[in-house]
């Protein structure tokens, strides 16, 4: 009895237990509207159009994203979601929020309220909000529409300690003043305000900042003591303001802790850099910079990558680059610079990769660095390649003099390093034996688009064992197929396992009979001449071949047509005959509808209804007396109605008999004799008489009156019949009367 009880209680324990799951299955009904993860801790109800927080939403939901919906108040019900860790409301129609909108949200750490309808920052609430979520690391305000940045009444303007990035993109603001913003966030990191119409950067005041984004603004002027106030800047983006001017005097922008540094696209006249002597990374390109004194870069000894593209740079000077003992990118390219010193590269003892593309070179002159391993002068104006140009590049590993205006390479250009040489697209026209015989490291060649006629020769590449792709892509080539050295280099360059072109890259552009073929498509036959015999019996065998193969499929077309035509014929009868069969069907089904049809025609008698007490009083009454009726009728006293016969037009004619009941008539004599019944008789009836019968409800009685105006007096009794109903008539025939073709 014990046990059983427990087992009850154990029972009633997980029923509802399961009652509890089944709640909790109902409440996650929010799913089949919104996007959930497994756990359902994730939600997203963006685009849904709601206008409030939907229902369903239960505590244990910590990612929410209600984004792209049609809110207008900020919804109340937010502070039962106590476990929510991220919150993105924007893009919503929200124009003020509550002082107690974020309560118990202690676990919050993004906020994303951007794309709303914020005008001021007092509709905003920054402080109570702030206060009421101390976990908030990221609040995102942008695309609204503050105008200002300034500190409210008697307080900060955001107060919060735990607050690391505030983005205020694109919120039209103009102006910054008052006490610092920042000032109030003991612990921000981030600070964003691009795309903004700010004239001036100042007063922002932070001892925790270390990135600050102000692209794309309108700044013209900045205070060189405004880094100052922020000692631990390390990131500083500057790039879009096509006003900005960077002071290259005394009193220069400086800042101890900034690394990384953007002021591209801005009207910068000089680099300026000498106020950071920590900065890693420097992009100054798109800018008005015309020349680069000496000792422009003294104080940059820890700089790494600089960026002076798109400039107007003319000139170097061999001390330019003094200090940059770290730097090792370094973008000239798109410049005006006509000669590279000798040693202006060895200031910087780092440097590994230069672009100087785009710029008005002539030679590559006598360059020296030790470390320098790529070379980009592409698209310049270079005509002539020094013979030791390269020696004072021990480390050169690429170099790229594409595009420019070179006719002929030196005999024993030299380097020890060198693997990838770019010569596309220029003028050369002959290369020798020991064109490459200095560069014993080379693995690249390309020569594409120049003015190459000769074949060469494999022996020009002796002296480079690792030479492995040789691109000789769109040149003109003369094909001498009976020059035994076309056929060896052809080898050389197609053959495996050192392969290094494409067969079909290699075009013949001379003479006329073989333009546009490749080398193995024109001297196929020279080279292999045992083929042409071969293939002239194969052609002959092949034709014969074709021939009575042609002869074959001829007849098998014909037979197949010939029999598709047969069975097109059969299937075209078989169509024929189905047709006729349907057509007499159908004309048995219209015989045998007609002939129901007549059947069950009613008796136009039975259509006019006999006349009410009423109508019979208002009758016209006899003007002879009942005694002439004897007088003058036959002596019948009953008349008997025959069939009424009827013919159908169309294809056939066949008999139509329609039953109908006829009504009795008691005939009461006045005579002494006897009192006699009206017999029963058939009688014909033509279509005027049916007319007749259409047009006045006393037919019946004027037409016994002429039928029996011989016979004597009788006394007529019509017994009217109310709202008889029809009944089916039975077809019935005679048994004395024989049907003859007249009466249809």
């Amino acid at each position: 009895m014990f046990l059983l009880r427990i087992l009850g209680i154990f029972t009633i324990i997980l029923s509802t237990k399961s009652e509890i799951v089944d709640f909790d299955d109902n409440n996650s009904e929010i799913c089949y509207l919104c996007i959930c993860n497994v756990d359902k801790t994730s939600v997203d109800c963006s685009r849904r159009g709601l206008t409030n927080l939907p229902a369903g939403l239960n505590s244990k939901v910590k990612k929410l994203n209600i984004s792209n919906n049609e809110i207008t108040l900020f919804p109340s019900s937010l502070s039962t979601l106590y476990n929510l860790v991220s919150l993105d409301i924007s893009s919503n129609h929200i124009s003020d929020i509550p002082e107690n909108a974020l309560q118990n949200l202690t676990l919050l750490e993004v906020l994303n309220l951007s794309r709303n309808n914020f005008e001021t920052w007092i509709s905003l609430n920054p402080n109570e909000i702030l206060q009421q979520t101390p976990s908030l690391k990221i609040l995102d305000l942008s695309h609204n529409k503050f105008k200002t940045l300034a500190n409210l009444a008697n307080q900060e303007l955001l107060i919060s300690p735990s607050l690391e990035t505030l983005i205020l993109d694109n919120c039209q603001i103009e102006s910054i003043h008052g006490r610092s913003p920042l000032s109030g966030l003991i612990n921000i990191r981030v600070f964003k305000i691009n795309n903004n119409p700010l004239l001036r950067f100042q007063n922002l005041i932070s001892p925790t900042l270390k990135s600050l984004y102000l692209s794309n603004c309108k700044l013209s002027y900045i205070n060189p003591n405004e880094l100052s106030y922020l000692p631990s800047l390390v990131y500083l983006k500057m790039s879009h303001n096509y006003r900005l001017e960077i002071s290259s005097t005394v009193n220069t922008l400086s800042s101890v802790s900034l690394k990384y540094l953007d002021i591209s696209y801005c009207n910068v006249i000089q680099p300026s850099l000498k106020g950071f002597p920590n900065l890693r990374k420097a992009i100054i390109n798109h800018n008005m910079i015309r020349s680069l004194p000496s000792n422009e870069f003294i104080n940059n000894t820890k700089l790494e990558y600089l960026d002076m593209s798109y400039n107007n740079i003319g000139s170097i000077s061999s001390n330019t680059f003094r200090g940059l003992s770290s730097v090792k990118f370094l973008d000239l390219s798109w410049n005006e610079i006509a000669q590279i010193p000798e040693n202006s590269l060895l200031e910087m003892p780092s440097l590994t990769q230069i672009k100087l593309a785009r710029n008005y070179l002539t030679n590559v002159g006598h360059l020296k660095s030790t470390s320098l391993s790529i070379i980009d002068m592409s698209s310049c104006e270079i005509n002539s390649i020094g013979k030791d140009s390269l020696e004072g590049l021990p480390s050169l590993i690429d170099i790229d003099l594409s595009h420019n205006l070179i006719s002929r390479l030196p005999d024993s250009l030299s380097s020890n390093t060198l693997k990838y040489l770019n010569l596309n697209f220029n003028r050369l026209s002959y290369i020798g034996n020991y064109t490459f015989f200095m560069l014993p490291r080379l693995t690249g060649l390309g020569v594409v688009g120049n003015r190459f006629t000769i074949i060469w020769s494999r022996f020009y590449f002796q002296s480079n064992p690792y030479l492995e792709n040789l691109d000789l892509t769109d040149n003109m080539w003369r094909c001498d197929c009976l020059d035994e050295n076309m056929f060896d280099f052809y080898e050389y360059v197609t053959l495996e396992p050192n392969k290094k072109e494409e067969s079909y890259n290699l075009m013949c552009h001379s003479p006329l009979d073989v333009v546009g073929q490749t080398w193995l498509e024109a001297c196929y036959f020279t080279w292999n001449p045992s083929e042409r015999t071969t293939n002239a019996t194969n052609l002959i065998w092949f034709i014969i071949v074709m021939i009575v193969g042609l002869a074959l499929c001829l007849v098998l077309v014909n037979g197949i047509k010939s029999s598709m035509n047969r069975r097109l014929a059969t299937i075209q009868a078989e169509r024929e005959r189905q047709v006729e069969e349907a057509r007499d069907r159908l004309r048995q089904l219209r015989i045998r509808a007609e002939q129901e049809a007549l059947c069950n025609t009613p008796d136009p008698r039975d259509l006019i209804a006999p006349p009410t007490y009423d109508e019979a009083l208002s009758m016209p009454k006899l003007n002879v007396s009942c005694h002439s009726l004897n007088e003058t009728g036959s002596g019948k006293s009953r008349k008997k109605r025959g069939r009424r016969k009827t013919k159908s037009s169309g294809d056939l004619l066949e008999e139509t008999e329609r039953d109908g009941d006829i009504e009795d008539l008691e005939l009461t004599e006045t005579s002494v004799d006897s009192r006699r019944r009206c017999r029963r008789r058939s009688r014909k009836y033509g279509s005027h008489e049916i007319a007749e019968l259409d047009q006045s409800p006393g037919v019946r009685r004027r037409l016994m009156s002429d039928h029996d105006n011989e016979s004597d007096n009788v006394t007529v009794q019509v017994e009217a019949e109310l709202e008889r109903p029809q009944r089916p008539r039975n077809r019935r025939h005679s048994v004395t009367e024989v049907p003859r073709e007249s009466n249809f």
